[in-house]
């Protein structure tokens, strides 16, 4: 469950301007769609890397605003978030590392979201496709007696071995060019042992690029506590060499 008690003011480090930040006290990250490059749709927490966009101008992460106070209340204003069309100007004026890799992991995901429409379409289709010839193989046969005396009609449920396919993934340049530099970053990170480095992110974006054999590496050297139902999928979409973006449930 996710519960906000109160606010915390804030100060950018940029300008000193003060704002107000929700104050969580729990985070609730269940979600209607998971996808395997970390988006979720219909959850209750922000799809965001925490980066933000100061009214001075400048971008900034909330890690690095710092916490004056906190209060029950305030009129202060909410940091604004930075909006997807901006997200290439605060990828050129990264002054970190931290901040690039948020700019460029909100950017992936951004240029995902195409594909997840389609994605979508395609599954959709295929499962009615599925369900259609599921229900003419079984068809209902009560008669009015059956009907009366409430005996259910056939219910459908997945056959095993129906198909499942994925419309093609064909990354372009421009998403080819950002996985890669992110893929650099995150590298360079996980040799360092540097916190913030995510080996699944790492796996998945290895894997969007048909770089299996690397992507394999990688998700085999995991932890046994972050195996879970996203490493052990996109592990075997990996022994699959299956570069699509994929949609999951938990």
């Amino acid at each position: 469950m996710t519960i906000v008690r109160g606010v915390r003011i804030v100060a950018a480090p940029c300008c000193g301007a003060r704002y107000a930040a929700p104050r969580y006290v729990s985070m609730n990250f269940m979600a209607f769609e998971y996808w395997t490059d970390g988006w979720r749709d219909g959850s209750l927490m922000p799809n965001d890397e925490g980066l933000r966009h100061c009214k001075c101008g400048r971008f900034v992460l909330m890690k690095d605003l710092v916490q004056i106070e906190t209060a029950e209340t305030s009129d202060l204003p909410h940091i604004e978030y930075v909006p997807d069309e901006l997200l290439p100007e605060c990828i050129a004026k990264s002054d970190s590392e931290d901040m690039e890799v948020a700019a460029r992991l909100e950017y992936w995901r951004h240029l995902n979201h195409p594909y997840r429409q389609r994605y979508r379409q395609h599954r959709d289709a295929e499962e009615a496709a599925t369900k259609a010839a599921w229900e003419a193989a079984n068809p209902d046969r009560r008669t009015w007696w059956d009907r009366l005396r409430r005996h259910k009609a056939p219910s459908y449920s997945r056959p095993p071995g129906s198909p499942f396919t994925y419309p093609a993934f064909e990354p372009t340049d421009e998403q080819l060019q950002n996985m890669r530099r992110l893929s650099k970053i995150l590298l360079s990170w996980g040799s360092e042992s540097r916190r913030g480095f995510d080996s699944l992110t790492l796996a998945e974006l290895y894997r969007e690029q048909g770089r299996f054999d690397e992507a394999e590496v990688i998700i085999l050297a995991i932890d046994e506590d972050e195996e879970g139902v996203t490493s052990n999928l996109i592990a075997k979409l990996i022994k699959e060499k299956q570069m699509a973006l994929t949609r999951y449930r938990m």
